[in-house]
């Protein structure tokens, strides 16, 4: 209560007097994993149609973040919409002695990454795993927020819809999102919003505490995100602009489910968790049995998330398994027009830059000391420099979870991993 009155006293007026409202929905925190609205919001749908005023989820959500948000705990992100996994072995560990990639490599791996506030590093090479270390008490059992990493996995559900005809990669998206379908937004064509060029607005970052007018803030927090992600303005040209628009994402998970019929976490659960092994993964609802929100914050094990990466190194392939068809993998790690470190809902690794962008004309925020020692290197990547490097020409894996640090390096792991290989194949 103390931390709602502090809320209360930064917003304005007509926002607090809608707070007061709903104090009563604070017993969601109480009862988070129940799924269930509180019992005095008779009309769910009405009371989410004006965020502002009227959204249980967004105030309780509002009152009771966390000391930090980037990093909530695990109640926070109620409720859960949960991808569905058939859990099976993970990759089989190389004996000590008996691994490709030199112990002196793995060792000068394992401390940088345990100086840089990582929680977890997993090393694969050649389908054998070379590293697994754990920091901060993290467990190979805990669900892991992948932040960012998100939005390389919305990509990879995208390939099932365009295989099975339910759309294409150059259909407008208005032929999918009926609210659109007369509007200069529905013009947008998949692809573009895959490639991160769709010309809506990057919405202005503002206070958590202002309400009023903060399009992000709803995205992330609102209970309705279909409504949220909607809101977002014509601004640029379709593809005339490289931007990591936070809608995007949430966008193109819209057109997967209309053009499917399908919700994106049933579609994730069947085409690629279950078939790879996985288990059970979380994407966040909006609201009880409402919609994943997909432009952020998907939480798997660490081994779950190495085994995306054994997906991009190996062209689709799990166990001999062709699960994502390998046309598909090379479409999304084809450069983009806009921007040549980006190919579809996918990083890469070349052309060299010492700092890789989010934002077309903006300066870059990845820092990178050196090129990749591989010409081929794929990445998923989320906030905080939590990373996933596939490298198919070397059959190499790494995935790095932890916090932002001052002296990170993008290029450090992967060199060291294939400088050691290349000790051990010299005569």
């Amino acid at each position: 209560m103390d931390r709602l009155l502090r809320m209360l006293s930064k917003i304005t007026a007509p926002h607090r007097a809608s707070l007061c409202s709903v104090v009563g929905i604070l017993g969601l925190y109480a009862t988070a994993q129940a799924q269930e609205f509180p019992s005095n919001v008779s009309n769910p749908d009405e009371a989410i149609s004006d965020w502002r005023y009227n959204d249980p989820v967004f105030f309780w959500r509002l009152a009771s973040q966390p000391e930090n948000p980037f990093e909530p705990p695990d109640w926070f992100y109620w409720p859960d919409a949960v991808i569905e996994g058939a859990p099976a072995p993970f990759l089989p560990a190389a004996q000590i002695g008996e691994t490709t990639i030199p112990q002196a490599s793995l060792e000068e791996m394992e401390s940088w990454a345990k100086d840089r506030k990582s929680n977890v590093l997993i090393v694969v090479h050649k389908g054998k795993v070379q590293l697994e270390s754990y920091w901060n008490g993290t467990r190979p059992d805990d669900l892991l927020n992948g932040r960012a990493i998100t939005r390389s996995v919305i990509p990879l559900a995208l390939g099932f819809a365009v295989q099975s005809g339910a759309l294409s990669l150059d259909d407008p998206i208005g032929r999918h999102i009926e609210e659109w379908s007369e509007d200069l937004r529905g013009e947008i064509t998949v692809r573009q919003l895959a490639q991160n060029v769709s010309g809506l607005e990057v919405a202005e970052q503002l206070p958590i505490d202002q309400v009023e007018g903060n399009k992000d803030l709803c995205l992330v927090y609102c209970g309705d995100v279909v409504r949220a992600a909607l809101a977002y303005e014509y601004v640029n040209a379709p593809g005339t602009k490289f931007e990591v628009a936070q809608e995007n994402m949430q966008l193109l998970a819209l057109v997967i489910k209309r053009a499917t019929g399908t919700p994106i976490q049933r579609l994730v659960s069947h085409h690629i968790w279950q078939p790879i092994g996985a288990t059970n993964a979380t994407f966040q609802f909006d609201r009880p049995g409402g919609t994943a929100r997909v432009m952020c914050c998907m939480r798997a094990t660490a081994r779950d998330w190495t085994r995306l990466g054994v997906l991009l190194a190996n062209d689709g392939k799990w166990h001999g398994r062709q699960v994502v068809p390998e046309s598909w993998i090379k479409t999304m790690a084809t450069p983009s027009a806009r921007n040549p470190n980006f190919g579809l809902g996918l990083w890469l690794g070349s052309p060299f830059v010492e700092k890789r962008g989010y934002f077309e004309d903006q300066p870059g925020v990845i820092p990178q000391s050196e090129p990749f020692l591989a010409g081929d290197v794929r990445i998923m990547e989320g906030g905080g420099f939590r990373i996933i490097h596939a490298v198919p020409s070397q059959e190499l894996i790494i995935f790095r979870h932890g916090t932002a640090v001052d002296n990170w390096d993008t290029a450090f792991l992967v060199n060291t991993a294939i400088r050691g290989l290349q000790e051990n194949r010299l005569p």
